[in-house]
């Protein structure tokens, strides 16, 4: 079942509207569940409300494999180029900021800190405090930009989030910041991560399809000295949209919730 409620962003002077999954056994029994929080959450569970027409399939996933966990589905913001916003944890430089918005003088990306803030100091703690949760057994997960505010969260404070699933992630806006945080963190065995990234992230633009190539190795090379449970993918063929999203899904829950099921 879902339960869906405005919740207010203090920090960011604006609301989400939250989707929460329940599984159907929910109110029948007193267990606790595992928790995951679906960035671009409109994109999680309905065909019709997804950006692309196809969603992530993440209701047929649990239904088909009788996973016992709550997810909490935060759509992103469509207003002009706040995703990016939102999603980038520092500011992007002024030449790539250029390259995504064509704007001069637009920096964007920068309110990603704020955004992680909000959503373990308020919303983690109303989800865990509202419904039956393990609070130590928290996950997150997305793609591209999502991917980019998933992995920041899970590096930055792998004792809030500790499971990740990054996929198809544009570490290259960010990817000194990135390796800073991984060589000055320490990580243990409830830290799950998992890594992908598909041959043709960009399409057609051999330039950035490099750079996401390239962004995404030294991520991991940094990573595998430090991470126990890490999973890492490369796809050949694969692009950059919800359907190939979507056949990754059981890969990656499987691996981050192998030890719940």
């Amino acid at each position: 079942m879902f339960v869906s409620f405005c919740f207010p962003m203090k920090t960011l002077q604006r609301e989400r509207e939250i989707t929460v999954y329940l599984p159907d056994d929910y109110y029948r029994t007193q267990k606790n569940y595992p928790v995951l929080y679906i960035q671009d959450g409109q994109n999680a569970f309905f065909d019709y409300l997804s950006y692309s027409g196809i969603s992530w399939g993440f209701l047929e996933y649990v239904k088909e494999t009788g996973m016992d966990i709550i997810m909490v589905a935060i759509p992103c913001n469509e207003e002009g180029f706040k995703r990016m916003d939102e999603y980038g944890p520092w500011p992007i430089n002024d030449v790539l900021s250029y390259q995504e918005t064509q704007q001069d003088g637009l920096i964007i990306g920068g309110e990603g800190q704020a955004y992680i803030e909000w959503l373990k100091d308020e919303l983690k703690p109303y989800i865990d405090c509202r419904f039956r949760t393990q609070k130590e057994n928290t996950g997150i997960v997305g793609s591209s930009m999502g991917a980019v505010i998933s992995a920041y969260a899970a590096f930055q404070y792998p004792e809030v989030f500790q499971k990740c699933a990054a996929l198809s992630t544009a570490f290259w806006f960010y990817v000194d910041e990135f390796i800073d945080i991984i060589e000055h963190q320490d990580y243990d065995q409830s830290n799950r991560f998992y890594l992908d990234l598909g041959e043709f992230e960009s399409g057609d633009d051999k330039i950035i399809n490099q750079w996401y190539i390239e962004s995404n190795q030294q991520i991991y090379e940094h990573l595998e000295p430090k991470v126990e449970n890490l999973q890492v993918h490369y796809f050949p063929g694969a692009h950059h949209n919800e359907s190939e999203w979507r056949e990754r899904v059981p890969l990656f829950m499987s691996f981050l919730y192998e030890e719940d099921v």
